[in-house]
């Protein structure tokens, strides 16, 4: 519950809440660049850049730089919610930018697997999926100005579907035959967290009906 209160922000950033003679320094450059210009918003282009990054590597066949670059730049999406929270900078757009994000740098990340063909298709498609529907469901509850938060199962999906992706980099790079019961349990994860994700976007769909 607090991880997923560190990723939420109310209807106003939080330093509008208190008085401006209160503001810290990044509250007050945050209120100056209307919101744009937050640590956390920093970490998490950051984050996205690293992972791109680490994309790029993959087409060069650098899988273990690549798969570095890739895990570094996800742990910073958890960093950019607690600095966000420590400094006193969340907000609307820093919410939406942290979702927006987590989506391409995850979506962005399963094409690459798709086009060297590091994985089957229908495991990278089960992964994909789901966070294609959410993300068209949260445009369409933005464009009728429905507010709808990341969920826990939604960042749970999030996270299982980044467990397989690392895995499937990791079986590429060592380039070994693995176990048999190491590939099954690969697979049964992705499956979870395409279920699990399918449920998370039933909840936003069920919210934008209400």
């Amino acid at each position: 519950m607090v991880v997923m209160n560190l990723h939420r922000a109310d209807k106003r950033p939080e330093w509008e809440s208190i008085s401006s003679d209160q503001w810290n320094y990044w509250q007050k450059v945050a209120a100056s660049t209307h919101s744009i210009v937050t640590p956390a918003n920093i970490i998490s282009v950051i984050g996205l850049a690293l992972v791109l990054y680490g994309l790029g590597l993959l087409f060069v066949q650098a899988y273990i730089p690549a798969l570095i670059l890739l895990v570094v730049g996800r742990l910073l999406d958890l960093v950019d919610g607690i600095v966000a929270h420590a400094t006193g900078t969340k907000s609307p757009l820093g919410e939406i930018m942290d979702a927006s994000i987590d989506k391409i740098g995850t979506l962005l990340t399963i094409l690459c697997l798709a086009v060297l063909q590091i994985a089957p298709w229908w495991v990278l498609l089960a992964l994909f999926l789901p966070h294609l529907i959410i993300s068209a469901i949260v445009f369409a509850g933005r464009s009728r100005n429905v507010k709808l938060h990341p969920s826990r199962i939604g960042k749970l999906s999030m996270a299982v579907a980044w467990v397989v992706l690392t895995a499937l980099l990791l079986i590429k790079a060592v380039g070994l035959e693995w176990p048999a019961l190491l590939v099954v349990a690969t697979y049964t994860l992705a499956i979870s967290s395409s279920l699990m994700g399918l449920i998370s976007a039933s909840q936003y769909l069920r919210q934008i009906v209400k």
